[in-house]
C-alpha cells in the first residue's frame, strides 16, 4: 500500500491505479478508500468513480464511500451525478448515520446529533448558533457549502 499511498498523494493517480491492479493480493478497502482520498486532493473524477465501483465491490453498504465521492462530484458541481450518486446509495440500503458529539455539562453528559431537534433547548440552542453565524458573516467569513457534504 506503501507505493499506492505515495503516487496518488503525488497525483500520479493512473500509475496507483495500475499498481493495484498489478498487486499480488487483492486490494482490500483501505487501498480502495485510500485512492479515493486521493482522487478527492487531485480533483479526479474518473478514478475516483472507478474506486467507488471497487468498494461497493468489499463493502456495498459503507455510506462513506458514497459520501466521499459525493464530496468530489460537489467540488466539481455535477450535481446530476450527486443526485444519482444518492440515489445509488438509497438503493444499497446505504445509510449514513448523523454525527454526534457529547458535551460535559456540570455533572453530566450531553449528547447530540446534527440537525437534532429532539433537545428540550433546541430552539434556544438553534437560536444562538444563528446568531454566531450572523457575527461569523458580518466579520467576513465564507463558508464552504461543499465541504459539508450531504444535505446542501
Amino acid at each position: 500500500m506503501c507505493c499506492q499511498l505515495v503516487q496518488g498523494r503525488a497525483g500520479l493517480l493512473e500509475q496507483a491505479v495500475d499498481f493495484v491492479n498489478k498487486m499480488p493480493v487483492k486490494a482490500d478497502a483501505v487501498i480502495w478508500t485510500t485512492l479515493l482520498g486521493a482522487c478527492r486532493v487531485h480533483k479526479n473524477v474518473e478514478i475516483a468513480e472507478l474506486a467507488l465501483q471497487k468498494l461497493i465491490q468489499i463493502e456495498p453498504r459503507n455510506p462513506s464511500n458514497y459520501v466521499m465521492l459525493g464530496n468530489i462530484y460537489r467540488a466539481a458541481k455535477r450535481w446530476k451525478d450527486v443526485a444519482r450518486l444518492k440515489v445509488a446509495e438509497r438503493d444499497t440500503g446505504s445509510r449514513k448515520l448523523p454525527g454526534c458529539s457529547s458535551v460535559e455539562v456540570e455533572d453530566g453528559v450531553v449528547e447530540f446529533y446534527s440537525f437534532d431537534e429532539r433537545h428540550s433547548s433546541s430552539e434556544e440552542i438553534y437560536d444562538a448558533l444563528r446568531g454566531l453565524m450572523n457575527v461569523l458573516l458580518s466579520d467576513g467569513y465564507v463558508p464552504d457549502f461543499v465541504e459539508l457534504g450531504q444535505g446542501i
